[in-house]
């Protein structure tokens, strides 16, 4: 997890035997937002952040300021550079001690009455959940400690919809395989330490959740959109595609898809905005030349007689609407819903 600029610890100023009169005298004057005591960020600077900037700096001043704090569930995972389907509601901290275990209400705290203070107020402030758990074997990653990679990816599953646990099971397979493990056909089921988390788990409901996600996840998933899309198709009753198959014609190499449904003649892109708008992304073409390459891309895939569908976060945010155009494409639920 990156800690964008703008975080004011007060302690490190001590440190560096700098004087932190400014941070109080501003404090007072409302032109500093106080996350916890000693951490503060400018209150025009909190207003325009993104919420995931805004979580990141609440992040930091529970890790600095809690002693021995263990990042767990999708606070670890965004802290140990898993993705996660939206940024967190809350930041998530292991406990061993059952008394401890609860939500606290957030120590945000902001002076003043004027518009701009009432700003932060509106804005979301992220309180910090104590999370039972029967033993904490914490993994540095950076300046957070957090539960381990199975543990992370196990407490993700079972509390969480099948959407946000697909996103990190799919970022949990990547990273397994990046790190040498070989790709398996069952998903996370068959990785050491993920199906005997799960079967320990209380609550039958949590417990077939994990273990759909776990069997769905794949590698080949490249982006948090594609994950979205997938727990999408099986709640609408799709069968899952393939990922990024390769189409060719007699001119050569087509491309990769996003989804190939083999048995329907169907193929489909999610169309997240960045691959047009980010430089990175595109490469040293513009983004009129992306949406062009991939207009003749796809024309080439439908000269080989295939369906072809894309959709968009909008369009997995409202399943109804999904659905339709996958129907439309060609594709036919297993189970209608």
């Amino acid at each position: 997890m990156e800690i964008p600029p703008g975080l004011i610890d007060s302690a490190a100023i001590l440190r560096s035997r700098a004087g932190t009169d400014f941070i109080h005298r501003e404090f007072r004057a409302g032109k500093l937002v106080r996350i916890r005591r000693g951490f503060y960020v400018r209150t025009t600077e909190w207003i325009r952040a993104r919420p995931s900037d805004r979580f990141a700096w609440t992040t930091a001043a529970v890790a600095r300021s809690v002693k021995g704090a263990v990042l767990c569930g999708e606070t670890a995972a965004l802290a140990s550079g898993l993705p996660t389907l939206k940024t967190p509601g809350c930041v998530e901290l292991a406990t061993t001690l059952p008394g401890r275990s609860g939500t606290r209400r957030s120590a945000l705290l902001v002076l003043g009455e004027d518009s701009t203070a009432q700003q932060v107020r509106d804005k979301r402030s992220y309180p910090l959940r104590y999370c039972l758990k029967a033993a904490v074997e914490p993994v540095q990653h950076g300046e957070f400690r957090c539960t381990g990679l199975m543990q992370t990816a196990v407490d993700v599953m079972v509390s969480g919809r099948v959407s946000n646990a697909l996103v990190v099971a799919d970022g949990v397979a990547r990273r397994l395989v990046r790190d040498g493990a070989p790709a398996a056909d069952s998903g996370l089921l068959g990785v050491p330490g993920i199906a005997d988390r799960i079967a320990a788990h209380p609550f039958a409901a949590a417990r077939r959740r994990a273990e759909l996600a776990a069997t769905l996840a794949s590698p080949l998933a490249e982006s948090v959109g594609e994950s979205y899309s997938r727990s999408a198709f099986e709640y609408l009753g799709f069968e899952q595609p393939v990922l990024q198959h390769v189409f060719s014609d007699h001119d050569g190499f087509i491309g990769r898809s996003d989804c190939w449904w083999p048995e329907q003649g169907v193929v489909g892109e999610f169309d997240g905005k960045a691959k047009y708008v980010d430089a990175a992304l595109r490469g040293a073409i513009t983004a009129e030349e992306a949406v062009y390459r991939e207009k003749l891309r796809e024309d080439r895939i439908r000269c080989l007689g295939y369906g072809f569908v894309r959709w968009n976060w909008a369009d997995v945010d409202n399943p109804d609407r999904l659905r339709r155009k996958l129907l439309a494409a060609g594709l036919r639920p297993r189970n209608p819903h």
